[in-house]
């Protein structure tokens, strides 16, 4: 697949999910507020970041194709999950914020969005594996 994965559905899904990642992660970090609840939307954040990239890397490289791994049940799982965590932690952080730090709610809020990218790319890792 190489480079054209990017202009693919899952490839663009896949930026979007590091765009949200990245945003959210930069609401939080940038504040002067320490707690808990902010540090978990951290890890989530940073974390996604992460192990998206590195799919994001596989796949352009077409290591998918040379290594026999089943990808599409890995990142199905791994998308559920993330979503999940992403989900209580920025209900958290949304919940800390307001009143607290105007950017915990709009970092809570990119969090939301990352959760649902998360969920539409579980959706079609699902759908491609039936």
């Amino acid at each position: 697949m190489g480079v054209n994965y990017l202009t693919s559905v899952p490839g663009l899904i896949k930026l979007v999910e590091e765009v949200f990642n990245f945003i959210g992660f930069m609401c939080i970090a940038c504040t002067n507020g320490v707690s808990a609840k902010g540090d978990a939307f951290l890890a989530a954040s940073i974390g996604a970041f992460i192990i998206t990239a590195i799919f994001l890397v596989i796949y352009v490289l077409d290591i998918q194709e040379r290594v026999g791994i089943p990808w599409i049940k890995i990142q199905f799982f791994y998308c559920v999950i993330w979503g999940l965590f992403y989900l209580i932690t920025a209900a958290l952080v949304i919940d800390l914020g307001s009143g607290y730090v105007d950017s915990y709610v709009a970092g809570g809020v990119f969090g939301l969005f990352a959760t649902t990218t998360y969920f539409i790319d579980a959706f079609f890792k699902y759908q491609k594996e039936q």
